[in-house]
């Protein structure tokens, strides 16, 4: 009874070799195979052995990382289309056909590329910035076809996050993504953005540091004022470098003696070294509020750059009539040495400018 058992075991296996060799049977090969490359994909078409008994085609390949990937094709199909290849790269693309016993034919390799993956023309389209609690996404999605822009990072803890912002075909639009973890001081974290299509492209990763939520008042003792629009000399409370005296009854004051220029006003600082700078505190002159417009710019190349589109936007806002001081956020981290704070605008009316204190609030930038 147990030979019987065995028997019965072994007949499948008896029932593929050819009978006069004792060898598993022949398995005919695919044939004629061609490509079309399309965005991400390739449309695979060939010829199938001529057998009754053919089960499925296996087509496989490796990508960049050592990942093998797989598709299987049943046996009487003739065209697949292999999705998901995040790049123009060539690659090896190994063909096998298995009969209905398991037997398989001898292996044939094509080398083939797909086109450029749109997911990687759409990640140029994509605007990453830091602020004080999250990420600023915005885009311009001008294909016919939905994206994921996905944020990953870890937390001090150990923690994984992976938040998810969805693009719609040919929208252009903007999204706050805020950040869970929990920091503060000078910890930070690495946020990964990876850009993903609808057939699982993926294109490279782009890395930003966030750091702490809210930031520390930068030490001014080795500030300087570079240069100025203008500042009244005859009177020494009008000159330029008032506004980081530490006293806001002290200001700047443009020309006014004679000659008295028209907005816009500028001064220009050098903070010493680059800093993440993440807020602004300004005062106005506390007797007479004159700014109303306000522009700030930042470039780490000089304090006076002979190109002038050097010169970068942080942020712009306009001043209240208060005496306080008032801070506000920049839109994304700043990390700049030289810093042009210009009044653009007069809340009054007249030609002229002059302000209290000018603060900055971030975090010192490691040397490089």
């Amino acid at each position: 009874m147990r030979n019987l058992f065995i028997l019965l075991l072994l007949l499948p296996v008896f029932a593929c070799r050819d009978d006069s060799s004792g060898k598993a049977a022949q398995v005919g090969s695919v044939s004629n195979i061609r490509y079309t490359a399309a965005r991400g994909a390739l449309l695979f078409q060939w010829d199938n052995p001529e057998a009754d008994d053919v089960a499925y085609i296996e087509i496989s390949y490796t990508d960049k990382s050592g990942n093998q990937h797989r598709t299987l094709v049943l046996g009487g199909l003739t065209e697949r289309w292999i999705e998901g290849l995040a790049d123009n790269s060539p690659y090896y693309f190994r063909f096998l056909v298995y009969d209905k016993s398991g037997n398989t034919s001898e292996p044939v390799e094509v080398m083939a590329s797909a086109g450029e993956s749109s997911v990687n023309m759409f990640y140029g389209r994509v605007k990453l910035g830091v602020d004080f609690s999250g990420i600023n996404v915005s885009w311009e999605n001008n294909f016919n076809e939905n994206f994921y822009i996905e944020l990953a990072y870890t937390d001090l803890n150990g923690n994984d996050y992976q938040e998810e912002v969805v693009v719609a075909a040919n929208s252009t639009g903007k999204q706050f993504v805020k950040i869970g973890a929990n920091i503060s001081g000078n910890q930070s974290l690495d946020i990964y953005a990876t850009i993903v299509d609808e057939n699982g492209n993926e294109s490279e990763q782009k890395i930003l540091k966030f750091y702490k939520k809210e930031a520390g008042k930068l030490d001014r003792s080795l500030w300087k004022v570079i240069t100025c629009s203008s500042e009244e000399t005859v009177n020494e409370n009008g000159a330029a470098v008032n506004i980081i005296d530490g006293n806001p009854e002290t200001f700047w004051h443009s020309r006014w003696h004679s000659n008295a220029p028209d907005y816009p006003h500028y001064i220009i600082l050098d903070l010493g070294a680059r800093k993440a700078l993440e807020k602004i505190g300004i005062f106005q002159r506390q007797n007479n509020a004159m700014v109303a417009g306000m522009a700030i710019y930042g470039n780490n190349v000089s304090g006076t750059p002979s190109d002038e589109s050097q010169w970068k936007m942080c942020h712009e806002f306009d001043l209240s009539n208060s005496k306080a001081e008032q801070i506000f956020e920049f839109p994304n981290l700043a990390t700049y040495r030289y810093l042009k704070i210009v009044c653009t605008s007069s809340s009054n009316g007249g030609v002229h400018a002059a302000l209290g204190e000018v603060y900055l609030y971030g975090s010192d930038v490691a040397d490089e």
